[in-house]
């Protein structure tokens, strides 16, 4: 573990316990990455062959399962990560950071005599970022027969949230797990990034998909090959079997299902987005069809995008992941501001 007093030890410490409110009856399985994040915060990037000064640096946990995972926790929902973590200090790092924050690593797969898988994340004053990432996928891979052996933790859940961060078979293993569990199958909410670069995901895995949280470029693997239409790739997915594809951009969610298209505007935010603005929204996505005993609506997207706001908004802080009552005080400033609008139109 490292010492937290040693100034060259750049390790950002979490906030002291979560933050959730009351807690859901739901509850959660996420199977995805952790990795440690290196973020930089800067002005702008660099021109090729010139450097530029970071203003802020982090070295935390991160990865869109663990962090998934964490903001479902803070929603009040019964979380548990699936992920292959090494067993460095790196890796020590990241399990007590969950358990700070009341997800259960029980089903995380320890992996001996390797390293961390790290991600350098440039982010810039009004949240844009970009990110390189190192997976070590040769020594930390979280298998097929892994997803396997915890077959009865995913068939018992609510909600399955997974993410192309595992291997392709992996990610359709744990989908077709859940899909032909007996009774009341979980939910089934797909993370398309990275998107695969060797192959596309399986049709059959497609119509096993209940939704889709996707940023446009990431859909790019189902689009024709002369041409890239989000509305296409949408009808493409949704013929698969896919439920619901959301499609996120400029902060606002454009809600693709039978028959309808669903436009829900981002709430008033100062910054863009941020890295985990998306992860924020998947489980919020999450707690809403829990709390609605599934069903999808117009108030479910309007709450899972005001849940991106709030973590755009409050991402530089150390966690900016919200609770149930920041994302309330987020759709009410957003009526309020419509209201004074309206007024002022009028």
């Amino acid at each position: 573990m490292f010492d937290s007093t040693t100034q060259s030890e750049h390790v950002v410490r979490t906030e002291a316990g979560p933050t959730s409110d009351e807690p859901s009856p739901g509850r959660v399985v996420v199977v995805g990455g952790a990795v440690m994040d290196a973020t930089f915060r800067i002005k702008q990037l660099p021109a090729p062959e010139t450097s530029t000064e970071a203003f802020a640096f982090n070295l935390c946990p991160g990865g869109k399962g663990l962090m998934q995972a964490v903001a479902s926790a803070r929603l009040g929902l019964h979380t548990s990560l699936v992920a292959a973590v090494a067993a460095d200090r790196f890796g020590d790092a990241i399990i007590e950071y969950l358990e700070n924050e009341q997800v259960d690593t029980s089903l995380i797969k320890r992996v001996p005599d390797a390293e961390t898988p790290v991600t350098g994340v440039f982010q810039q004053q009004l949240g844009d970022s970009i990110a390189v990432n190192w997976r070590n996928e040769k020594q930390i891979r979280l298998e097929s027969s892994d997803v396997y052996e915890r077959r009865a933790e995913l068939a018992d859940c609510d909600v399955l949230l997974v993410t192309f961060e595992v291997p392709r078979d992996t990610l359709e293993v744990a989908v077709a797990l859940v899909h032909d569990a007996p009774g009341s199958r979980p939910t089934v909410i797909a993370t398309p990034g990275q998107p695969y670069e060797d192959d596309e995901v399986a049709a059959d895995t497609l119509a096993q998909i209940d939704y889709i949280v996707a940023h446009a470029w990431e859909l790019e693997p189902f689009a024709p090959p002369d041409a890239f239409d989000p509305e296409s790739v949408a009808g493409a997915l949704l013929a698969f079997g896919v439920d619901t594809l959301c499609l996120l951009m400029n902060g606002g969610c454009t809600a693709y299902s039978r028959p309808n298209v669903l436009r829900v505007p981002a709430p008033p935010a100062i910054s863009k987005e941020s890295s985990v603005a998306r992860d924020a929204f998947c489980a919020a996505l999450a707690a809403q069809l829990v709390d609605n005993e599934r069903k999808f609506s117009e108030e479910t997207a309007r709450w899972a995008t005001a849940a991106m706001s709030c973590a755009a908004s409050d991402f530089p802080r150390r966690n900016p992941l919200p609770t149930r009552r920041r994302i309330n005080e987020m759709l009410e400033a957003g009526s309020s501001f419509r209201r004074i609008s309206a007024a002022a139109q009028a």
